[in-house]
């Protein structure tokens, strides 16, 4: 007897069905865009949507797994609040799945508009907001990874140029761990004036280079208002960026190493603002 039983749901057992074929083209940016919803694979996301967020649209359960009490009370109550329950076989998951180890339960969910935008600009910061600006980081891992930080160091706001991983792809949603549900993200496609928008309200913006006068992480005083700013894995922060910011600044590292992992460099300032 399979899950759909104990859940009184209906089993797919074809990899063509619509609905099937609707929700495997979400992998893709486009898909996403257009239909306005995401991705997440695996328990513990499933959990933490269910706890933070009431946007499901379906839920998507191996036939063939077995699961705790907890987990079939919560597809249980999403299903007693008009969320799409969808029992498929182990052939079927296997073409949705992306995962190298499955846990059989993919939660399918609404753009978290409440929580995301996007946008040209940004609206007014307020004034006890801890910002961090991301610049062409491309790396999904490095954004999930951010956004997993961000909501370790109590960071309230991220605030991501548009050539960014996108936020809802696969591969950033399993390397936020959840904290996708915690964080405030702008997405902005005029990074420039975003920079002289937080200026004009009064915030110090420093980009993290290295130049002669640049402030020392750990040595130089910084501010909890202080926005910092973290560039592209190979490139930095662009020049563009970097002549409208206040000033630079440094992590002390040891002579002759490579510069940081951008997700890395990141934490470290959101770890010292924190």
């Amino acid at each position: 007897m399979g899950i759909h039983s104990i859940l009184g749901a209906d089993l797919i057992t074809s990899k063509t069905n619509s609905t099937i074929v609707k929700i495997g083209k979400l992998y893709n940016k486009k898909y996403r865009n257009i239909d306005k919803l995401f991705l997440c694979d695996g328990i513990k996301l499933f959990k933490e949507a269910c706890d933070f967020c009431g946007k499901i649209s379906y839920i998507i359960v191996n036939d063939e797994m077995d699961f705790d009490l907890d987990v079939i009370n919560k597809i249980k109550e999403k299903r007693n609040i008009g969320t799409v329950v969808i029992c498929v076989t182990d052939e079927v998951f296997s073409k949705l799945s992306k995962e190298n180890a499955p846990q059989g339960i993919i939660t399918v969910l609404e753009y978290l508009d409440e929580l995301h935008t996007f946008s040209t600009n940004v609206k007014n910061l307020e004034s006890n907001e801890k910002v961090l600006v991301i610049e062409s980081v491309r790396d999904p891992g490095n954004i999930g990874t951010i956004i997993r930080n961000a909501a370790a160091f109590g960071v309230n706001r991220l605030i991501l140029s548009s050539d960014c991983a996108d936020i809802y792809s696969s591969k950033v949603i399993r390397a936020s761990m959840g904290a996708i549900f915690k964080v405030c993200i702008d997405v902005v496609s005029n990074l420039t004036e975003v920079i002289k928008t937080i200026k004009n309200q009064g915030k110090r913006v420093l980009c993290a280079g290295f130049e002669e006068n640049s402030l020392k992480l750990g040595k130089d005083q910084i501010s909890k208002n202080d926005v910092i700013v973290v560039g592209n894995e190979g490139h930095g922060v662009s020049k563009e960026i970097l002549d409208i910011c206040d000033q630079t600044i440094m992590i002390p590292m040891e002579t002759n190493t490579e510069s940081l992992n951008a997700a890395i460099a990141a934490s470290i300032f959101m770890w010292e603002l924190y």
